[in-house]
């Protein structure tokens, strides 16, 4: 039987007993010793079974009231257990676990001198640590705080004054007092979790007055809802509760799509602060796992009930769910689905575990992000998709949204799949989770009003209404915009970005300030290459309102679609240290620009304002490299992305800093900066390796069609159409199972970088970054700092001609792009200068 409980996972340690050689010696065994060995063993089994009761009685699992009792609740009664219909379960008993009292706050916390479940999880987990010796490759690692030295620099006037509106009033009040948003916390009682059949919720945390009630009034707004949502304000102390970070109902009004993330990504280090929350936020990936339910008749006050359950005795739409969706003023409930299934992905990928108690998932990055949506009820879906659901910029119907609460499946992704992949079970049965033992036969959910849950979520307009509110097919300018033959398009090709003014790089060891004047650079470049709109999630709001990107955005009119996005990311640090870092914000806008806009384009670029895909060959636009993989079936385009230096010539002369906070080190190091009169293309255009990239790469970037990428996580297609088919449907598809991987992707390929497209990485240098220059980037330098500065090889380079550093001693280290210099340079000056230029000769 595979377990779902992670408590017992310290006890699982080898361990090689014996000589030093594996061998024992042999030796002769007399009467005596045989008759005290007898003794022994028999003293042991004796002792072991004592200590085995004991424990089992003892454990916070099995207090009083005992684990007979807890059993019997959670069964209602053993002769009950094919019960399908609520009215067939005796309603005295049904009636009795609802209003029995919650079990005292001792039990609940597991004192009375016994270990709680929570502290046996951390000790397990520092067990599992220390056993496996792990060591981050950085050890002391001590980030800077947030925000530090985040000053973002005005590239037009009047950019401190660009705020939208003044700081809230905290008392600000809410249109509709009877639907605030609120979260209702419910408690989470670990121990239930070691427990089978699981406990009802009923006879422990899901009761009305054990929930802690918090409002968010500032939700108000339609126009403004993704910048007001609470994802900074989030309650820890219910993980069940996903992590929201964007709500919007798909175009035809049909679904809420809802875009979360994971919380328990956002500290995974081995501290005991933070083994601690990797216990406590188990919940946030359980919601990541289906589970099947049933409805059961309604009950006294005429409330569907639900009641976990085999697959096969689930309704048709609860096979593979998580989410009870309710809806308002009508109170209609649906049952959510996954934009994908987190299982099956991970069992395609050939991962072991989808997730494991002692692995926050870090690199696991298709559950990174938590996609899913809320079915609509037939009545309310044309008021929401006329958008005559909004009124006056606030929204009239209202989802309360409540997880279905069990532990997380720690096992193999295929130990409990949905019917449509079960050819794929695990073979061994023992190894597969079995819901009636793990369940129970008849464990029926809490009310609603008793259970933890997101109430009154303000269903606001779909997208197409919110950012193409003139959309009408006799409209000339959607006309204008759309795809030749494909009505439903407005665009061809497209870019989603998620940026700032001013930010910090990972460990907020440095903040970099120019947003402003790269995202207008950029902005320009790929208008050049065949992009016809941007949309821009703007997260300069997460430590300022004072400088942003919307100055910016508003030079663009019709080009640029707008998005205040001020929430913050959980982890900033380096991918090299105890606690990675995992950039919640970014993640999650992306997914938000991909499932808003995508339905309306043919092509997403995804790919930072740092980076520029330049036309290669004969080539002088991205769209017709498009058009040939249309022709070949291709869906997805990737370019390596290897970051590049800034060349001596083209960067400001240094002023030298003697700081050791500033430098990192006790060298001189200096702001590195780009002169106005260059521009960043030409200033970087110098890559470290000649022509094709050869190296492995440690990033690479995509173009995409988002109808077919079903995931996209910043540098990859983490899921697709192709790799959601099950072995049957695969095959069928013309693929061979045992030879066609799914990844990397069968219709996705690198571009070629000499004859189509090459990606320049732009990155800006951090001042620390520069420390020690005046030694790094002199020739035959052996020492341990890294030269960041560009210096060119020669043109047709030839060691025994040109040696290996310039007249003044400084070391070749990169090539420039001819094609960038010659062609695409020159053309992006003078787009910036014939509509921008008065604002860089204004600097």
């Amino acid at each position: 039987m595979a377990m779902s409980n992670p408590y017992g996972a310290a006890k699982q340690v080898k361990r090689n007993l014996g000589s030093k050689n594996g061998q024992q010696r042999k030796k002769a065994i007399s009467p005596t010793m045989l008759f005290g060995l007898l003794f022994f063993v028999v003293i042991g089994i004796y002792a072991s079974v004592v200590a085995w009761f004991s424990s089992a009685t003892s454990s916070p699992l099995h207090n009083a009231p005992a684990a007979n009792d807890i059993r019997r609740r959670n069964s209602v009664t053993t002769s009950d257990s094919n019960a399908n219909n609520i009215n067939d379960i005796p309603p005295q008993k049904l009636q009795e676990e609802e209003e029995s009292p919650p079990q005292d706050q001792q039990e609940q916390n597991g004192n009375n001198g016994v270990e709680s479940a929570e502290e046996k999880g951390l000790k397990a987990l520092q067990q599992i640590v220390k056993q496996e010796k792990r060591q981050p490759i950085v050890k002391r690692f001590r980030p800077k705080p947030k925000g530090d030295g985040i000053k973002p620099q005005a590239l037009v006037a009047g950019s401190s004054n660009n705020q939208e509106e003044q700081p809230q009033d905290q008392d600000e009040v809410h249109p509709d007092p009877e639907h605030i948003m609120k979260a209702f916390v419910e408690p989470i009682r670990f121990e239930d979790w070691e427990v089978k059949p699981l406990p009802l919720r009923t006879s422990t945390t899901a009761k009305k007055h054990l929930l802690e009630e918090i409002a968010f009034p500032k939700v108000n707004s339609c126009k403004r809802l993704p910048e007001r949502w609470p994802a900074d304000e989030y309650p820890d102390q219910d993980t069940f509760l996903p992590w929201i970070h964007d709500v919007f109902p798909t175009d035809d009004g049909k679904f809420i799509q809802i875009v979360a993330q994971n919380r328990r990504r956002c500290h995974t280090g081995t501290t005991e602060e933070e083994l601690r929350i990797l216990v406590k936020t188990q919940p946030s990936v359980a919601l990541f796992q289906h589970v099947p339910v049933k409805r059961i008749t309604k009950d006294k006050d005429g409330n569907p009930r639900y009641q976990l359950c085999p697959h096969e005795d689930a309704d048709p739409d609860g096979v593979a769910t998580r989410f009870i969706c309710r809806f308002k003023p009508t109170m209609e409930e649906t049952l959510s689905v996954f934009n994908f299934d987190y299982d099956w992905a991970a069992f395609r990928k050939k991962q072991r575990h989808t997730f494991k108690f002692d692995d926050g998932g870090i690199k696991s990055v298709h559950t990174s992000q938590l996609i899913f949506k809320c079915p609509v009820p037939e009545g309310l879906q044309e008021s929401i998709k006329s958008g005559d659901a909004v009124q006056n910029d606030f929204a009239t119907i209202f989802m309360d949204l409540i997880p279905i609460r069990t532990p997380p499946r720690y096992g193999a992704p295929n130990m409990f799949f949905q019917p449509r992949y079960n050819e794929s079970l695990v073979v061994d049965k023992a190894e597969r989770f079995d819901a009636d033992t793990e369940w129970g036969k008849d464990h029926i959910l809490p009310k609603i009003e008793d259970s933890g849950r997101w109430e009154n979520i303000p269903i606001c307009r779909t997208s197409l209404k919110e950012y193409y509110p003139d959309n009408d097919d006799n409209n000339d300018n959607n006309k204008k915009l759309a795809v030749p033959g494909k009505p439903d398009k407005k665009h061809r090709l497209v870019s989603c970005i998620w940026g700032a003014a001013g930010y910090s790089t990972r460990g907020n060891r440095f903040a970099i300030n120019d947003g402003q004047r790269r995202l207008l650079e950029w902005i320009h470049f790929n208008k050049m290459l065949g992009f016809d709109h941007f949309y821009l999630y703007d997260n300069s709001y997460a430590f300022s309102n004072e400088i942003t990107l919307k100055p910016i955005a508003d030079l663009f009119p019709g080009e640029v679609t707008y998005i205040k996005w001020p929430f913050q990311i959980c982890n900033n640090n380096p991918n090299n240290v105890d606690s990675p870092g995992e950039r919640s914000s970014q993640y999650a806008a992306e997914s938000s620009c991909r499932l808003r806009f995508g339905p309306h384009v043919e092509w997403i670029g995804q790919y930072d304002i740092d980076e520029y895909i330049v036309p290669m060959g004969s080539y002088t636009s991205i769209l017709p490299i498009l058009d040939n993989l249309d022709k070949e079936g291709k869906k997805i385009i990737s370019f390596g992305s290897w970051r590049s230096w800034p060349r001596r010539d083209f960067i400001a002369e240094p002023e030298p800093i003697d700081d050791p906070q500033a430098c990192g080190k006790r060298e001189q190091c200096f702001n590195l900066q780009v002169p106005l009169k260059h521009t960043m293309l030409q200033a970087y255009n110098c890559d470290r390796q000649s022509g094709p990239k050869k190296k492995v790469m440690p990033a690479e970037k995509q173009i995409y069609k988002p109808e077919y990428v079903r995931q996209h996580f910043i540098h990859y297609s983490s899921v697709t159409a192709l790799s959601e088919l099950s072995k049957s449907e695969f095959e069928k598809a013309g693929y061979n199972w045992q030879r066609t991987r799914a990844f990397p992707d069968p219709l996705s390929r690198f571009g070629d970088e000499l004859h189509e497209a090459t990606m320049l990485h732009t990155k800006a240098v951090a001042t620390p970054d520069t420390t020690g220059w005046l030694k790094s980037c002199m020739d035959k330098y052996n020492g341990h700092f890294m030269c960041r500065i560009g210096v060119p090889f020669p043109d047709d380079y030839d060691e025994k001609k040109h040696g290996t550093a310039d007249e003044t001693n400084w070391a070749y280290n990169c090539y420039p792009n001819k094609r960038i210099d010659g062609y695409w340079a020159p053309l992006l000056e003078e787009a910036i200068n014939k509509e921008h230029g008065h604002m860089f000769q204004q600097q």
